[in-house]
């Protein structure tokens, strides 16, 4: 398991290759080289790695910005908690990105010692060790040929803070986590997304939908003649809330199934919708990458 996971367009490879070295130093094992052994597919390997690091580092530049495979891996990293930024020019971080404090490396020349890089290696030893890096011990200076006998040290405690457990993975969620998901991308149709993460979202939209049709009778009262609630508040509220993650969540399925997400405007539909999205919960997803990203349930 490596403790570093660098993430970085191939315009920057000296660079990522400075910064491992560098971390290398402070007794880090970094993954940086993209070379793969025979036998195994550049995702899969990629994969497996990106989810067994303890600190995920991504370097930003004119290059890596428009790298779809950068951000996937940064996705990956902020997901975990562990996405470590830098900025390698004048280049923002894409969207979506910016709201993890970035690294400025820019003026770094590989100095161990520069006050940017000190502050930047420090953050990767913690999240990657939960502990402080060490310090560069000073050479020994000539003594004198008689000295005071060293002082005895205090005994350390070697007892750390446990780990906390590892996050699940994206394509394994539980049916809490992938409404959670969902709610969380509430707009964002880009991606893809397997059948479980529609289907239980759909789960969750009908149990609000029935709440909140209580909730209309219980605070406006049931029509004598017609048997259902005098007024309809709670459920429209509801419906309007939940239409915009079901359509967004939608346009990932369609992805998923090899289609355009314009598809999932057709769960907008009103008393027709529903239908179209039971329709897409059952379309199987297509094997392995296409062009909406990788397949969720390798994730």
């Amino acid at each position: 398991m490596a403790d570093v996971f660098i993430s970085y367009a191939r315009e920057d490879r000296a660079f990522a290759e400075r910064v491992a070295n560098e971390l290398g130093k402070l007794g880090l094992d970094c993954f940086w080289d993209s070379e793969i052994p025979p036998g195994q597919t550049w995702a899969d390997y990629i994969e497996g790695k990106l989810s067994q690091s303890r600190a995920v580092i991504v370097l930003w530049s004119e290059h890596s910005t428009k790298s779809q495979w950068v951000r996937e891996e940064a996705r990956m990293g902020r997901e975990k908690s562990n996405l470590i930024p830098v900025l390698l020019d004048n280049s923002q971080a894409p969207f979506g990105f910016g709201e993890v404090q970035a690294a400025n490396l820019s003026a770094w020349t590989g100095d161990p010692n520069h006050p940017d890089w000190t502050r930047f290696s420090q953050a990767v030893f913690r999240t990657a060790r939960g502990a402080e890096a060490p310090v560069p011990q000073a050479p020994p200076q000539p003594q004198a040929a008689w000295s005071a006998p060293p002082r005895p040290q205090a005994a350390q405690s070697t007892w750390t803070a446990p780990r906390p457990p590892p996050a699940p993975a994206e394509g394994n969620l539980s049916p809490v986590g992938y409404v959670l998901k969902c709610l969380r991308l509430y707009v964002d149709g880009k991606g893809r997304a397997r059948r479980a993460e529609l289907g239980w979202f759909f789960v969750f939209c009908f149990v609000v939908g029935f709440a909140a049709a209580i909730l209309d009778m219980v605070f406006f009262g049931i029509n004598p003649y017609t048997n259902v609630a005098n007024s309809n508040v709670m459920t429209i509220l509801a419906n309007l809330a939940l239409i915009a993650p079901t359509v967004a969540a939608s346009s990932r399925r369609a992805h998923d199934f090899g289609q355009s997400g314009w598809l999932a405007a057709l769960t907008a539909i009103p008393y027709l919708g529903w239908i179209v999205a039971i329709v897409f919960i059952f379309i199987p997803g297509q094997p392995g990458e296409n062009q909406y990203g990788p397949n969720p349930k390798e994730q």
